[in-house]
C-alpha cells in the first residue's frame, strides 16, 4: 500500500476536500502552475477584448450621432458617408444596424424609395429589434411606388409576425388604407373593425370609426331653406 495514502497515514479522519485539493496540487504542481497560467491569460484578454469592444461602440455610437445631425442639418450626403463608414467599420457594434435605419429614413425623405427600400430589406434580412421598423418601411416605399400589392404584403407580413408591437395600429391603419387605394373595401373595412375593436382608446380607432361611419345622405333640394336676397338700397339722389 503506498505510504501517502489515507488508511496507511494511520489517521483516524477522512481528510477534508481542501486537504485532498492541496494534496493534488503538491503532487501535480506543474500542471496546477500551467491551468493557472492558462485561466490568468484568459481572463486578461476577456478584459483586454471587453474593454476594447466597449471602446468600438462608444466610438460607433459617436459617429452615428454626428452623421444624424449633418444629415438633419441638411448635408444629407456627407451624412450618408459617415452612415456607411460606422456600417463598415463599427459592423459588429449595437449602432450598424441603426446606421442602417438611419440611411434609409434619409433615401426616403429624399423619395429614392428604391434606394431607401434597399436600406430596409438589409435590415430586415438580419432580424433584431430593428427589423419590425425595417418591414413597415419597406411597406412605405412599396406604397409611395404605387405598389399596392407590394405594400399590403409587407403590412401584413408586420402584423403576422408582431401583432403586439407598438406601431401595430398605425399598420393596421395602413393596411386598410392601401386596401381602400386597390378597391378592396370588404378588406378594408374588416380591418378599420379590427383597429377599432383591439385599440378602442387611439386616435387610430377614431379615424377608423369615421371611416366606417355611413356617408351622410344629400339633403333634397326642396327641403333646402330658399336664399334670403338682400333687398337693393336706395340710390342716393
Amino acid at each position: 500500500m503506498p505510504p501517502d495514502t489515507w488508511i496507511a497515514s494511520g489517521n483516524t479522519e477522512a481528510p477534508q476536500k481542501t486537504d485532498k485539493a492541496l494534496n493534488w496540487i503538491k503532487n501535480n504542481r506543474e500542471t496546477f502552475i500551467g491551468s493557472a497560467v492558462i485561466l490568468l491569460a484568459a481572463v486578461i484578454f476577456a478584459v483586454y477584448f471587453f474593454m476594447h469592444y466597449r471602446a468600438l461602440r462608444d466610438t460607433a455610437w459617436k459617429n452615428l450621432f454626428m452623421a444624424q445631425q449633418i444629415g438633419f442639418s441638411g448635408n444629407i450626403a456627407q451624412a450618408e458617408e459617415q452612415l456607411a463608414a460606422v456600417e463598415t467599420s463599427y459592423g459588429n457594434t449595437s449602432a450598424a444596424p441603426y446606421a442602417t435605419l438611419t440611411k434609409g429614413d434619409f433615401f426616403f425623405a429624399q423619395n429614392k424609395f428604391k434606394e431607401a427600400e434597399a436600406e430596409y430589406a438589409k435590415l430586415a434580412a438580419k432580424g433584431g429589434d430593428l427589423s419590425p421598423f425595417a418591414v413597415y418601411s419597406l411597406g412605405k416605399c412599396k406604397e409611395a411606388q404605387r405598389d399596392l400589392a407590394g405594400a399590403q404584403a409587407q403590412y401584413s407580413d408586420f402584423l403576422s409576425k408582431t401583432p403586439e408591437h407598438f406601431m401595430a395600429p398605425e399598420v393596421h391603419a395602413s393596411l386598410a388604407r392601401v386596401q381602400e387605394l386597390s378597391g378592396a373595401k370588404d378588406l378594408a373595412k374588416t380591418t378599420y373593425e379590427k383597429i377599432a375593436l383591439l385599440y378602442p382608446e387611439t386616435s387610430w380607432a377614431a379615424i377608423a370609426k369615421a371611416r366606417l361611419a355611413p356617408p351622410a345622405a344629400p339633403v333634397p333640394a326642396a327641403q333646402k331653406a330658399p336664399a334670403v336676397q338682400k333687398a337693393a338700397a336706395p340710390a342716393k339722389k
